[in-house]
């Protein structure tokens, strides 16, 4: 009775051995289906089924899975598509058939195999408790033990019982096994033989577990945990002194090394967590960019396009999310990237059509031009081309493939109308009206320039000007008395506005030399070479400036070539001045750099 109350107690502390987790969760290293086509899919269902083992539930459920999202997604108006999808879906149907039939047959020989194994076992343990009746009717126990040695090694290649099952049988086995050692009839000898051999397996399956302490892979550290519980279960007991110091040693092992699992998995878990956060994130931005409004002009949408490639590989940087979350977070990124370029698309195609539509308004008007060239009828003509005109600037831009062409065509009828006006003469009193209309526009045209001068720079500035110089010029002569008072109010416009130009130009290019002179020492040079160089060019600038001013102090301006060439010399002198400043101002950022290069202390 003594001897089976301690055999319950091994039982019992073996029994109570940490119970680990059997399911991890390693990364998937199936191939990727969210990437594949409808297809793509089926065609990897009809491999996989091709292979001798056959796949599982989850891989055939996930490819079905795959496939109904394609289908939902799918182009209604693109036949192609839809007459594509209708017939890999029969494929489909007739591959998860195919599965579902091999399955079940999959099934029913697995359980057949485990019924099979379990009455082997239930057999074993008949054949062990038998053993017990022996010993009673005193068989000697060399005989008795070499019965016990055949069962056991025949449990071990009996083969795996159904998840239900096996608990239950185990646990008989190991019963019976400690109270067989535990019989009073067992040779001490014998006895005290298997406990050492006992004890030596499992001292080295305690090592071990501890040099599982040392192995990286959490996961591969789990998995081998699980080989040594079974193999620990597997094994005999050992004496009774030591029964309680190994066992002991064993759950303590085995709870860190369970323990470590456990956090490791609590760690990726909450990784995911903050994984699935930022991707999140990233599908509120995207969302953002497609709400009505935000997206107007060629320029947002070229921003946003950027700002949505930047998201797309900021994307590819962050980790999985949840298992449960992973694959509806990746749809619902992907469902807002193709929303993005589809409303792009219809953007797009509606700007261009747009500027069809302009274009053909604007051919419209050069055919009329065209039509009104040849007429005498000058003061007419001439009210009916400044309509023309109106007309051109209110129909709106073109794509800048076709807007200097085309401006060009439009104005060769004006020119060649005003020039054979001009040829033919008008009487005096008429070129005087003409004058004094003339006078009118260029006001107009300064009181426009004004406002765009003290208002908020528009983006198209540049081109704004070139289209109010051609006014200008269209606009005719004025009277004698007006026209160097209204020039000079026009110059000083252009000048200052172009001064705006040339001061956002100048800030750019000073901005990208600053960053090229962080740069300058990984390219083999230095900011002494710098320096002499840009002083260098600085000279030449100012030696060319003298130049400018000398011819300005020479140059005879009595006639109107010559007054036409000293505006020209005064653009470039002052442009030149623009450069000078620019020179000047990267002259002090390098040498601010020199100075901060300098070590302290020198």
């Amino acid at each position: 009775m003594e001897l089976l109350q301690n055999s319950g107690q091994t039982q019992q502390a073996e029994a109570t051995a940490p119970q680990l987790d059997q399911q991890t969760t390693p990364q998937d290293t199936t191939p990727n289906l969210q990437t594949m086509t409808a297809q793509q899919l089926v065609d990897q269902l009809a491999l996989l089924l091709q292979q001798e083992e056959l796949p599982d539930r989850k891989t055939v459920e996930q490819i079905r899975g795959q496939f109904i999202r394609r289908k939902e997604r799918q182009n209604e108006a693109d036949a192609n598509q839809r007459d594509n999808l209708e017939a890999q879906e029969i494929r489909l149907g007739e591959l998860l058939a195919t599965f579902k039939e091999r399955d079940r047959k999959r099934q029913e020989a697995q359980e057949a195999l485990f019924s099979e194994n379990k009455a082997k076992k239930e057999a074993l343990l008949l054949r062990f408790e038998e053993l017990f009746n022996e010993n009673k009717e005193g068989t000697e126990f060399g005989e008795l033990y070499a019965k016990f040695t055949h069962i056991r090694d025949e449990w071990k290649e009996s083969g795996s019982v159904d998840q239900k099952d096996q608990a239950e049988l185990n646990k008989r086995f190991y019963t019976l096994r400690d109270q067989f050692y535990d019989l009073k009839a067992i040779n001490d000898d014998l006895r005290q033989l298997d406990f050492k051999k006992n004890l030596e397996a499992k001292r080295a399956l305690l090592q071990e577990l501890r040099d599982l302490e040392a192995v990286k892979d959490v996961i591969a550290a789990h998995r081998k945990l699980q080989e040594l519980t079974t193999q620990w279960h597997e094994l005999g007991p050992v004496s009774k002194e030591l029964r309680q110091e190994v066992n002991t040693e064993f759950k303590q092992l085995a709870g860190a090394l369970h323990k470590r699992h456990q956090e490791f998995h609590d760690k990726r878990k909450a990784t995911e967590e903050e994984n699935l956060q930022a991707k999140t994130d990233i599908c509120v931005k995207v969302e953002e960019l497609l709400i009505d409004g935000v997206l107007t002009t060629h320029a947002a949408w070229s921003k946003a396009t950027d700002q949505i490639k930047a998201m797309q590989a900021e994307w590819r940087t962050i980790g999985y999310a949840p298992r449960k979350d992973n694959d509806m977070i990746y749809q619902r990124f992907r469902a807002g990237v193709d929303a993005f370029f589809r409303h792009r698309s219809d953007f797009m195609r509606k700007a261009q059509d747009h500027s069809d539509e302009v274009l053909k308004v604007k051919r419209e008007l050069i055919e009329r031009a065209k039509a009104l060239r040849e007429s005498t009828d000058w003061e007419a003509t001439a009210e009916a081309f400044k309509k023309l005109q109106k007309e051109w600037q209110e129909a709106g831009s073109v794509s800048q493939k076709y807007s200097q062409k085309i401006w060009e065509e439009f104005r060769e009828s004006f020119d060649y109308f005003f020039e054979r006006r001009k040829k033919e003469g008008t009487r005096k009193s008429d070129v005087y009206h003409e004058a004094r209309k003339s006078l009118a526009i260029k006001r107009d045209i300064l009181k426009e320039l004004t406002a765009i001068n003290e208002g908020e720079e528009p983006e198209n500035l540049r081109e704004l000007l070139t289209e109010y110089n051609e006014r200008w010029k269209q606009a005719g002569s004025v009277p004698h008395k007006e026209k160097e008072a209204i020039n000079a109010a026009y110059r000083e416009l252009l000048d200052a506005l172009h001064g705006k130009l040339r001061k956002h130009r100048s800030e750019r290019r000073l901005s990208g030399y600053g960053a090229s002179l962080d740069n300058l020492e990984t390219k083999g040079s230095s900011l002494q070479t710098e320096h002499a160089r840009l002083q260098r060019h600085l000279d030449r600038q100012r030696a060319e400036l003298n130049t400018y001013e000398n011819n300005l102090t020479f140059l005879n301006v009595s006639s109107k070539s010559g007054s036409t060439l000293l505006s020209e010399i005064e653009r470039k002198r002052d442009a030149l001045v623009a450069d000078i400043e620019l020179t000047e101002k990267k002259l002090r950022l390098l040498e601010q750099k020199e100075r901060e290069a300098v070590p302290e202390g020198e």
